[in-house]
């Protein structure tokens, strides 16, 4: 094992090109080590429709995808929307062994989101 200390991950929020729509874009690997600031963020979001950015995350453990459906089940509890979108082909084939790909929504871009989600 390494030394090597866990990789910083960055999430942005800033509201969509629509009012009730947040855009939280995550920058870098979400792992356990990691992902809480991901995860306190989707936990305090209320607005109506959250998307999430997936474009700069070029992995993510099975922590970090135990965090996203959560935001799936928190929206479908609270009657709110969300999307993924940006997702890489890598995020997409763990999406597809792990069994989840059909559960969780995404979308190729955020203009697509945006259409589909309001």
């Amino acid at each position: 094992m390494d030394n090597q200390t866990a990789s910083e991950v960055r999430v942005h929020t800033e509201p969509g090109s629509r009012d009730g729509i947040t855009v939280m874009k995550v920058s870098g690997p979400l792992t356990i080590r990691n992902f809480f600031e991901f995860q306190d963020k989707t936990r305090q979001n209320t607005s109506p429709v959250l998307i999430i950015d997936l474009a700069d995350v070029p992995y993510m453990d099975s922590a970090a995808l135990g965090s996203l459906l959560g935001v799936h089940v928190s929206c479908g509890k609270h009657k709110r929307k969300y999307g993924l979108i940006n997702v890489t082909e890598r995020l997409l084939t763990m999406f597809t062994v792990c069994g989840v790909r059909d559960v969780l929504v995404t979308f190729p871009s955020l203009a697509d989101a945006e259409a589909a989600l309001l």
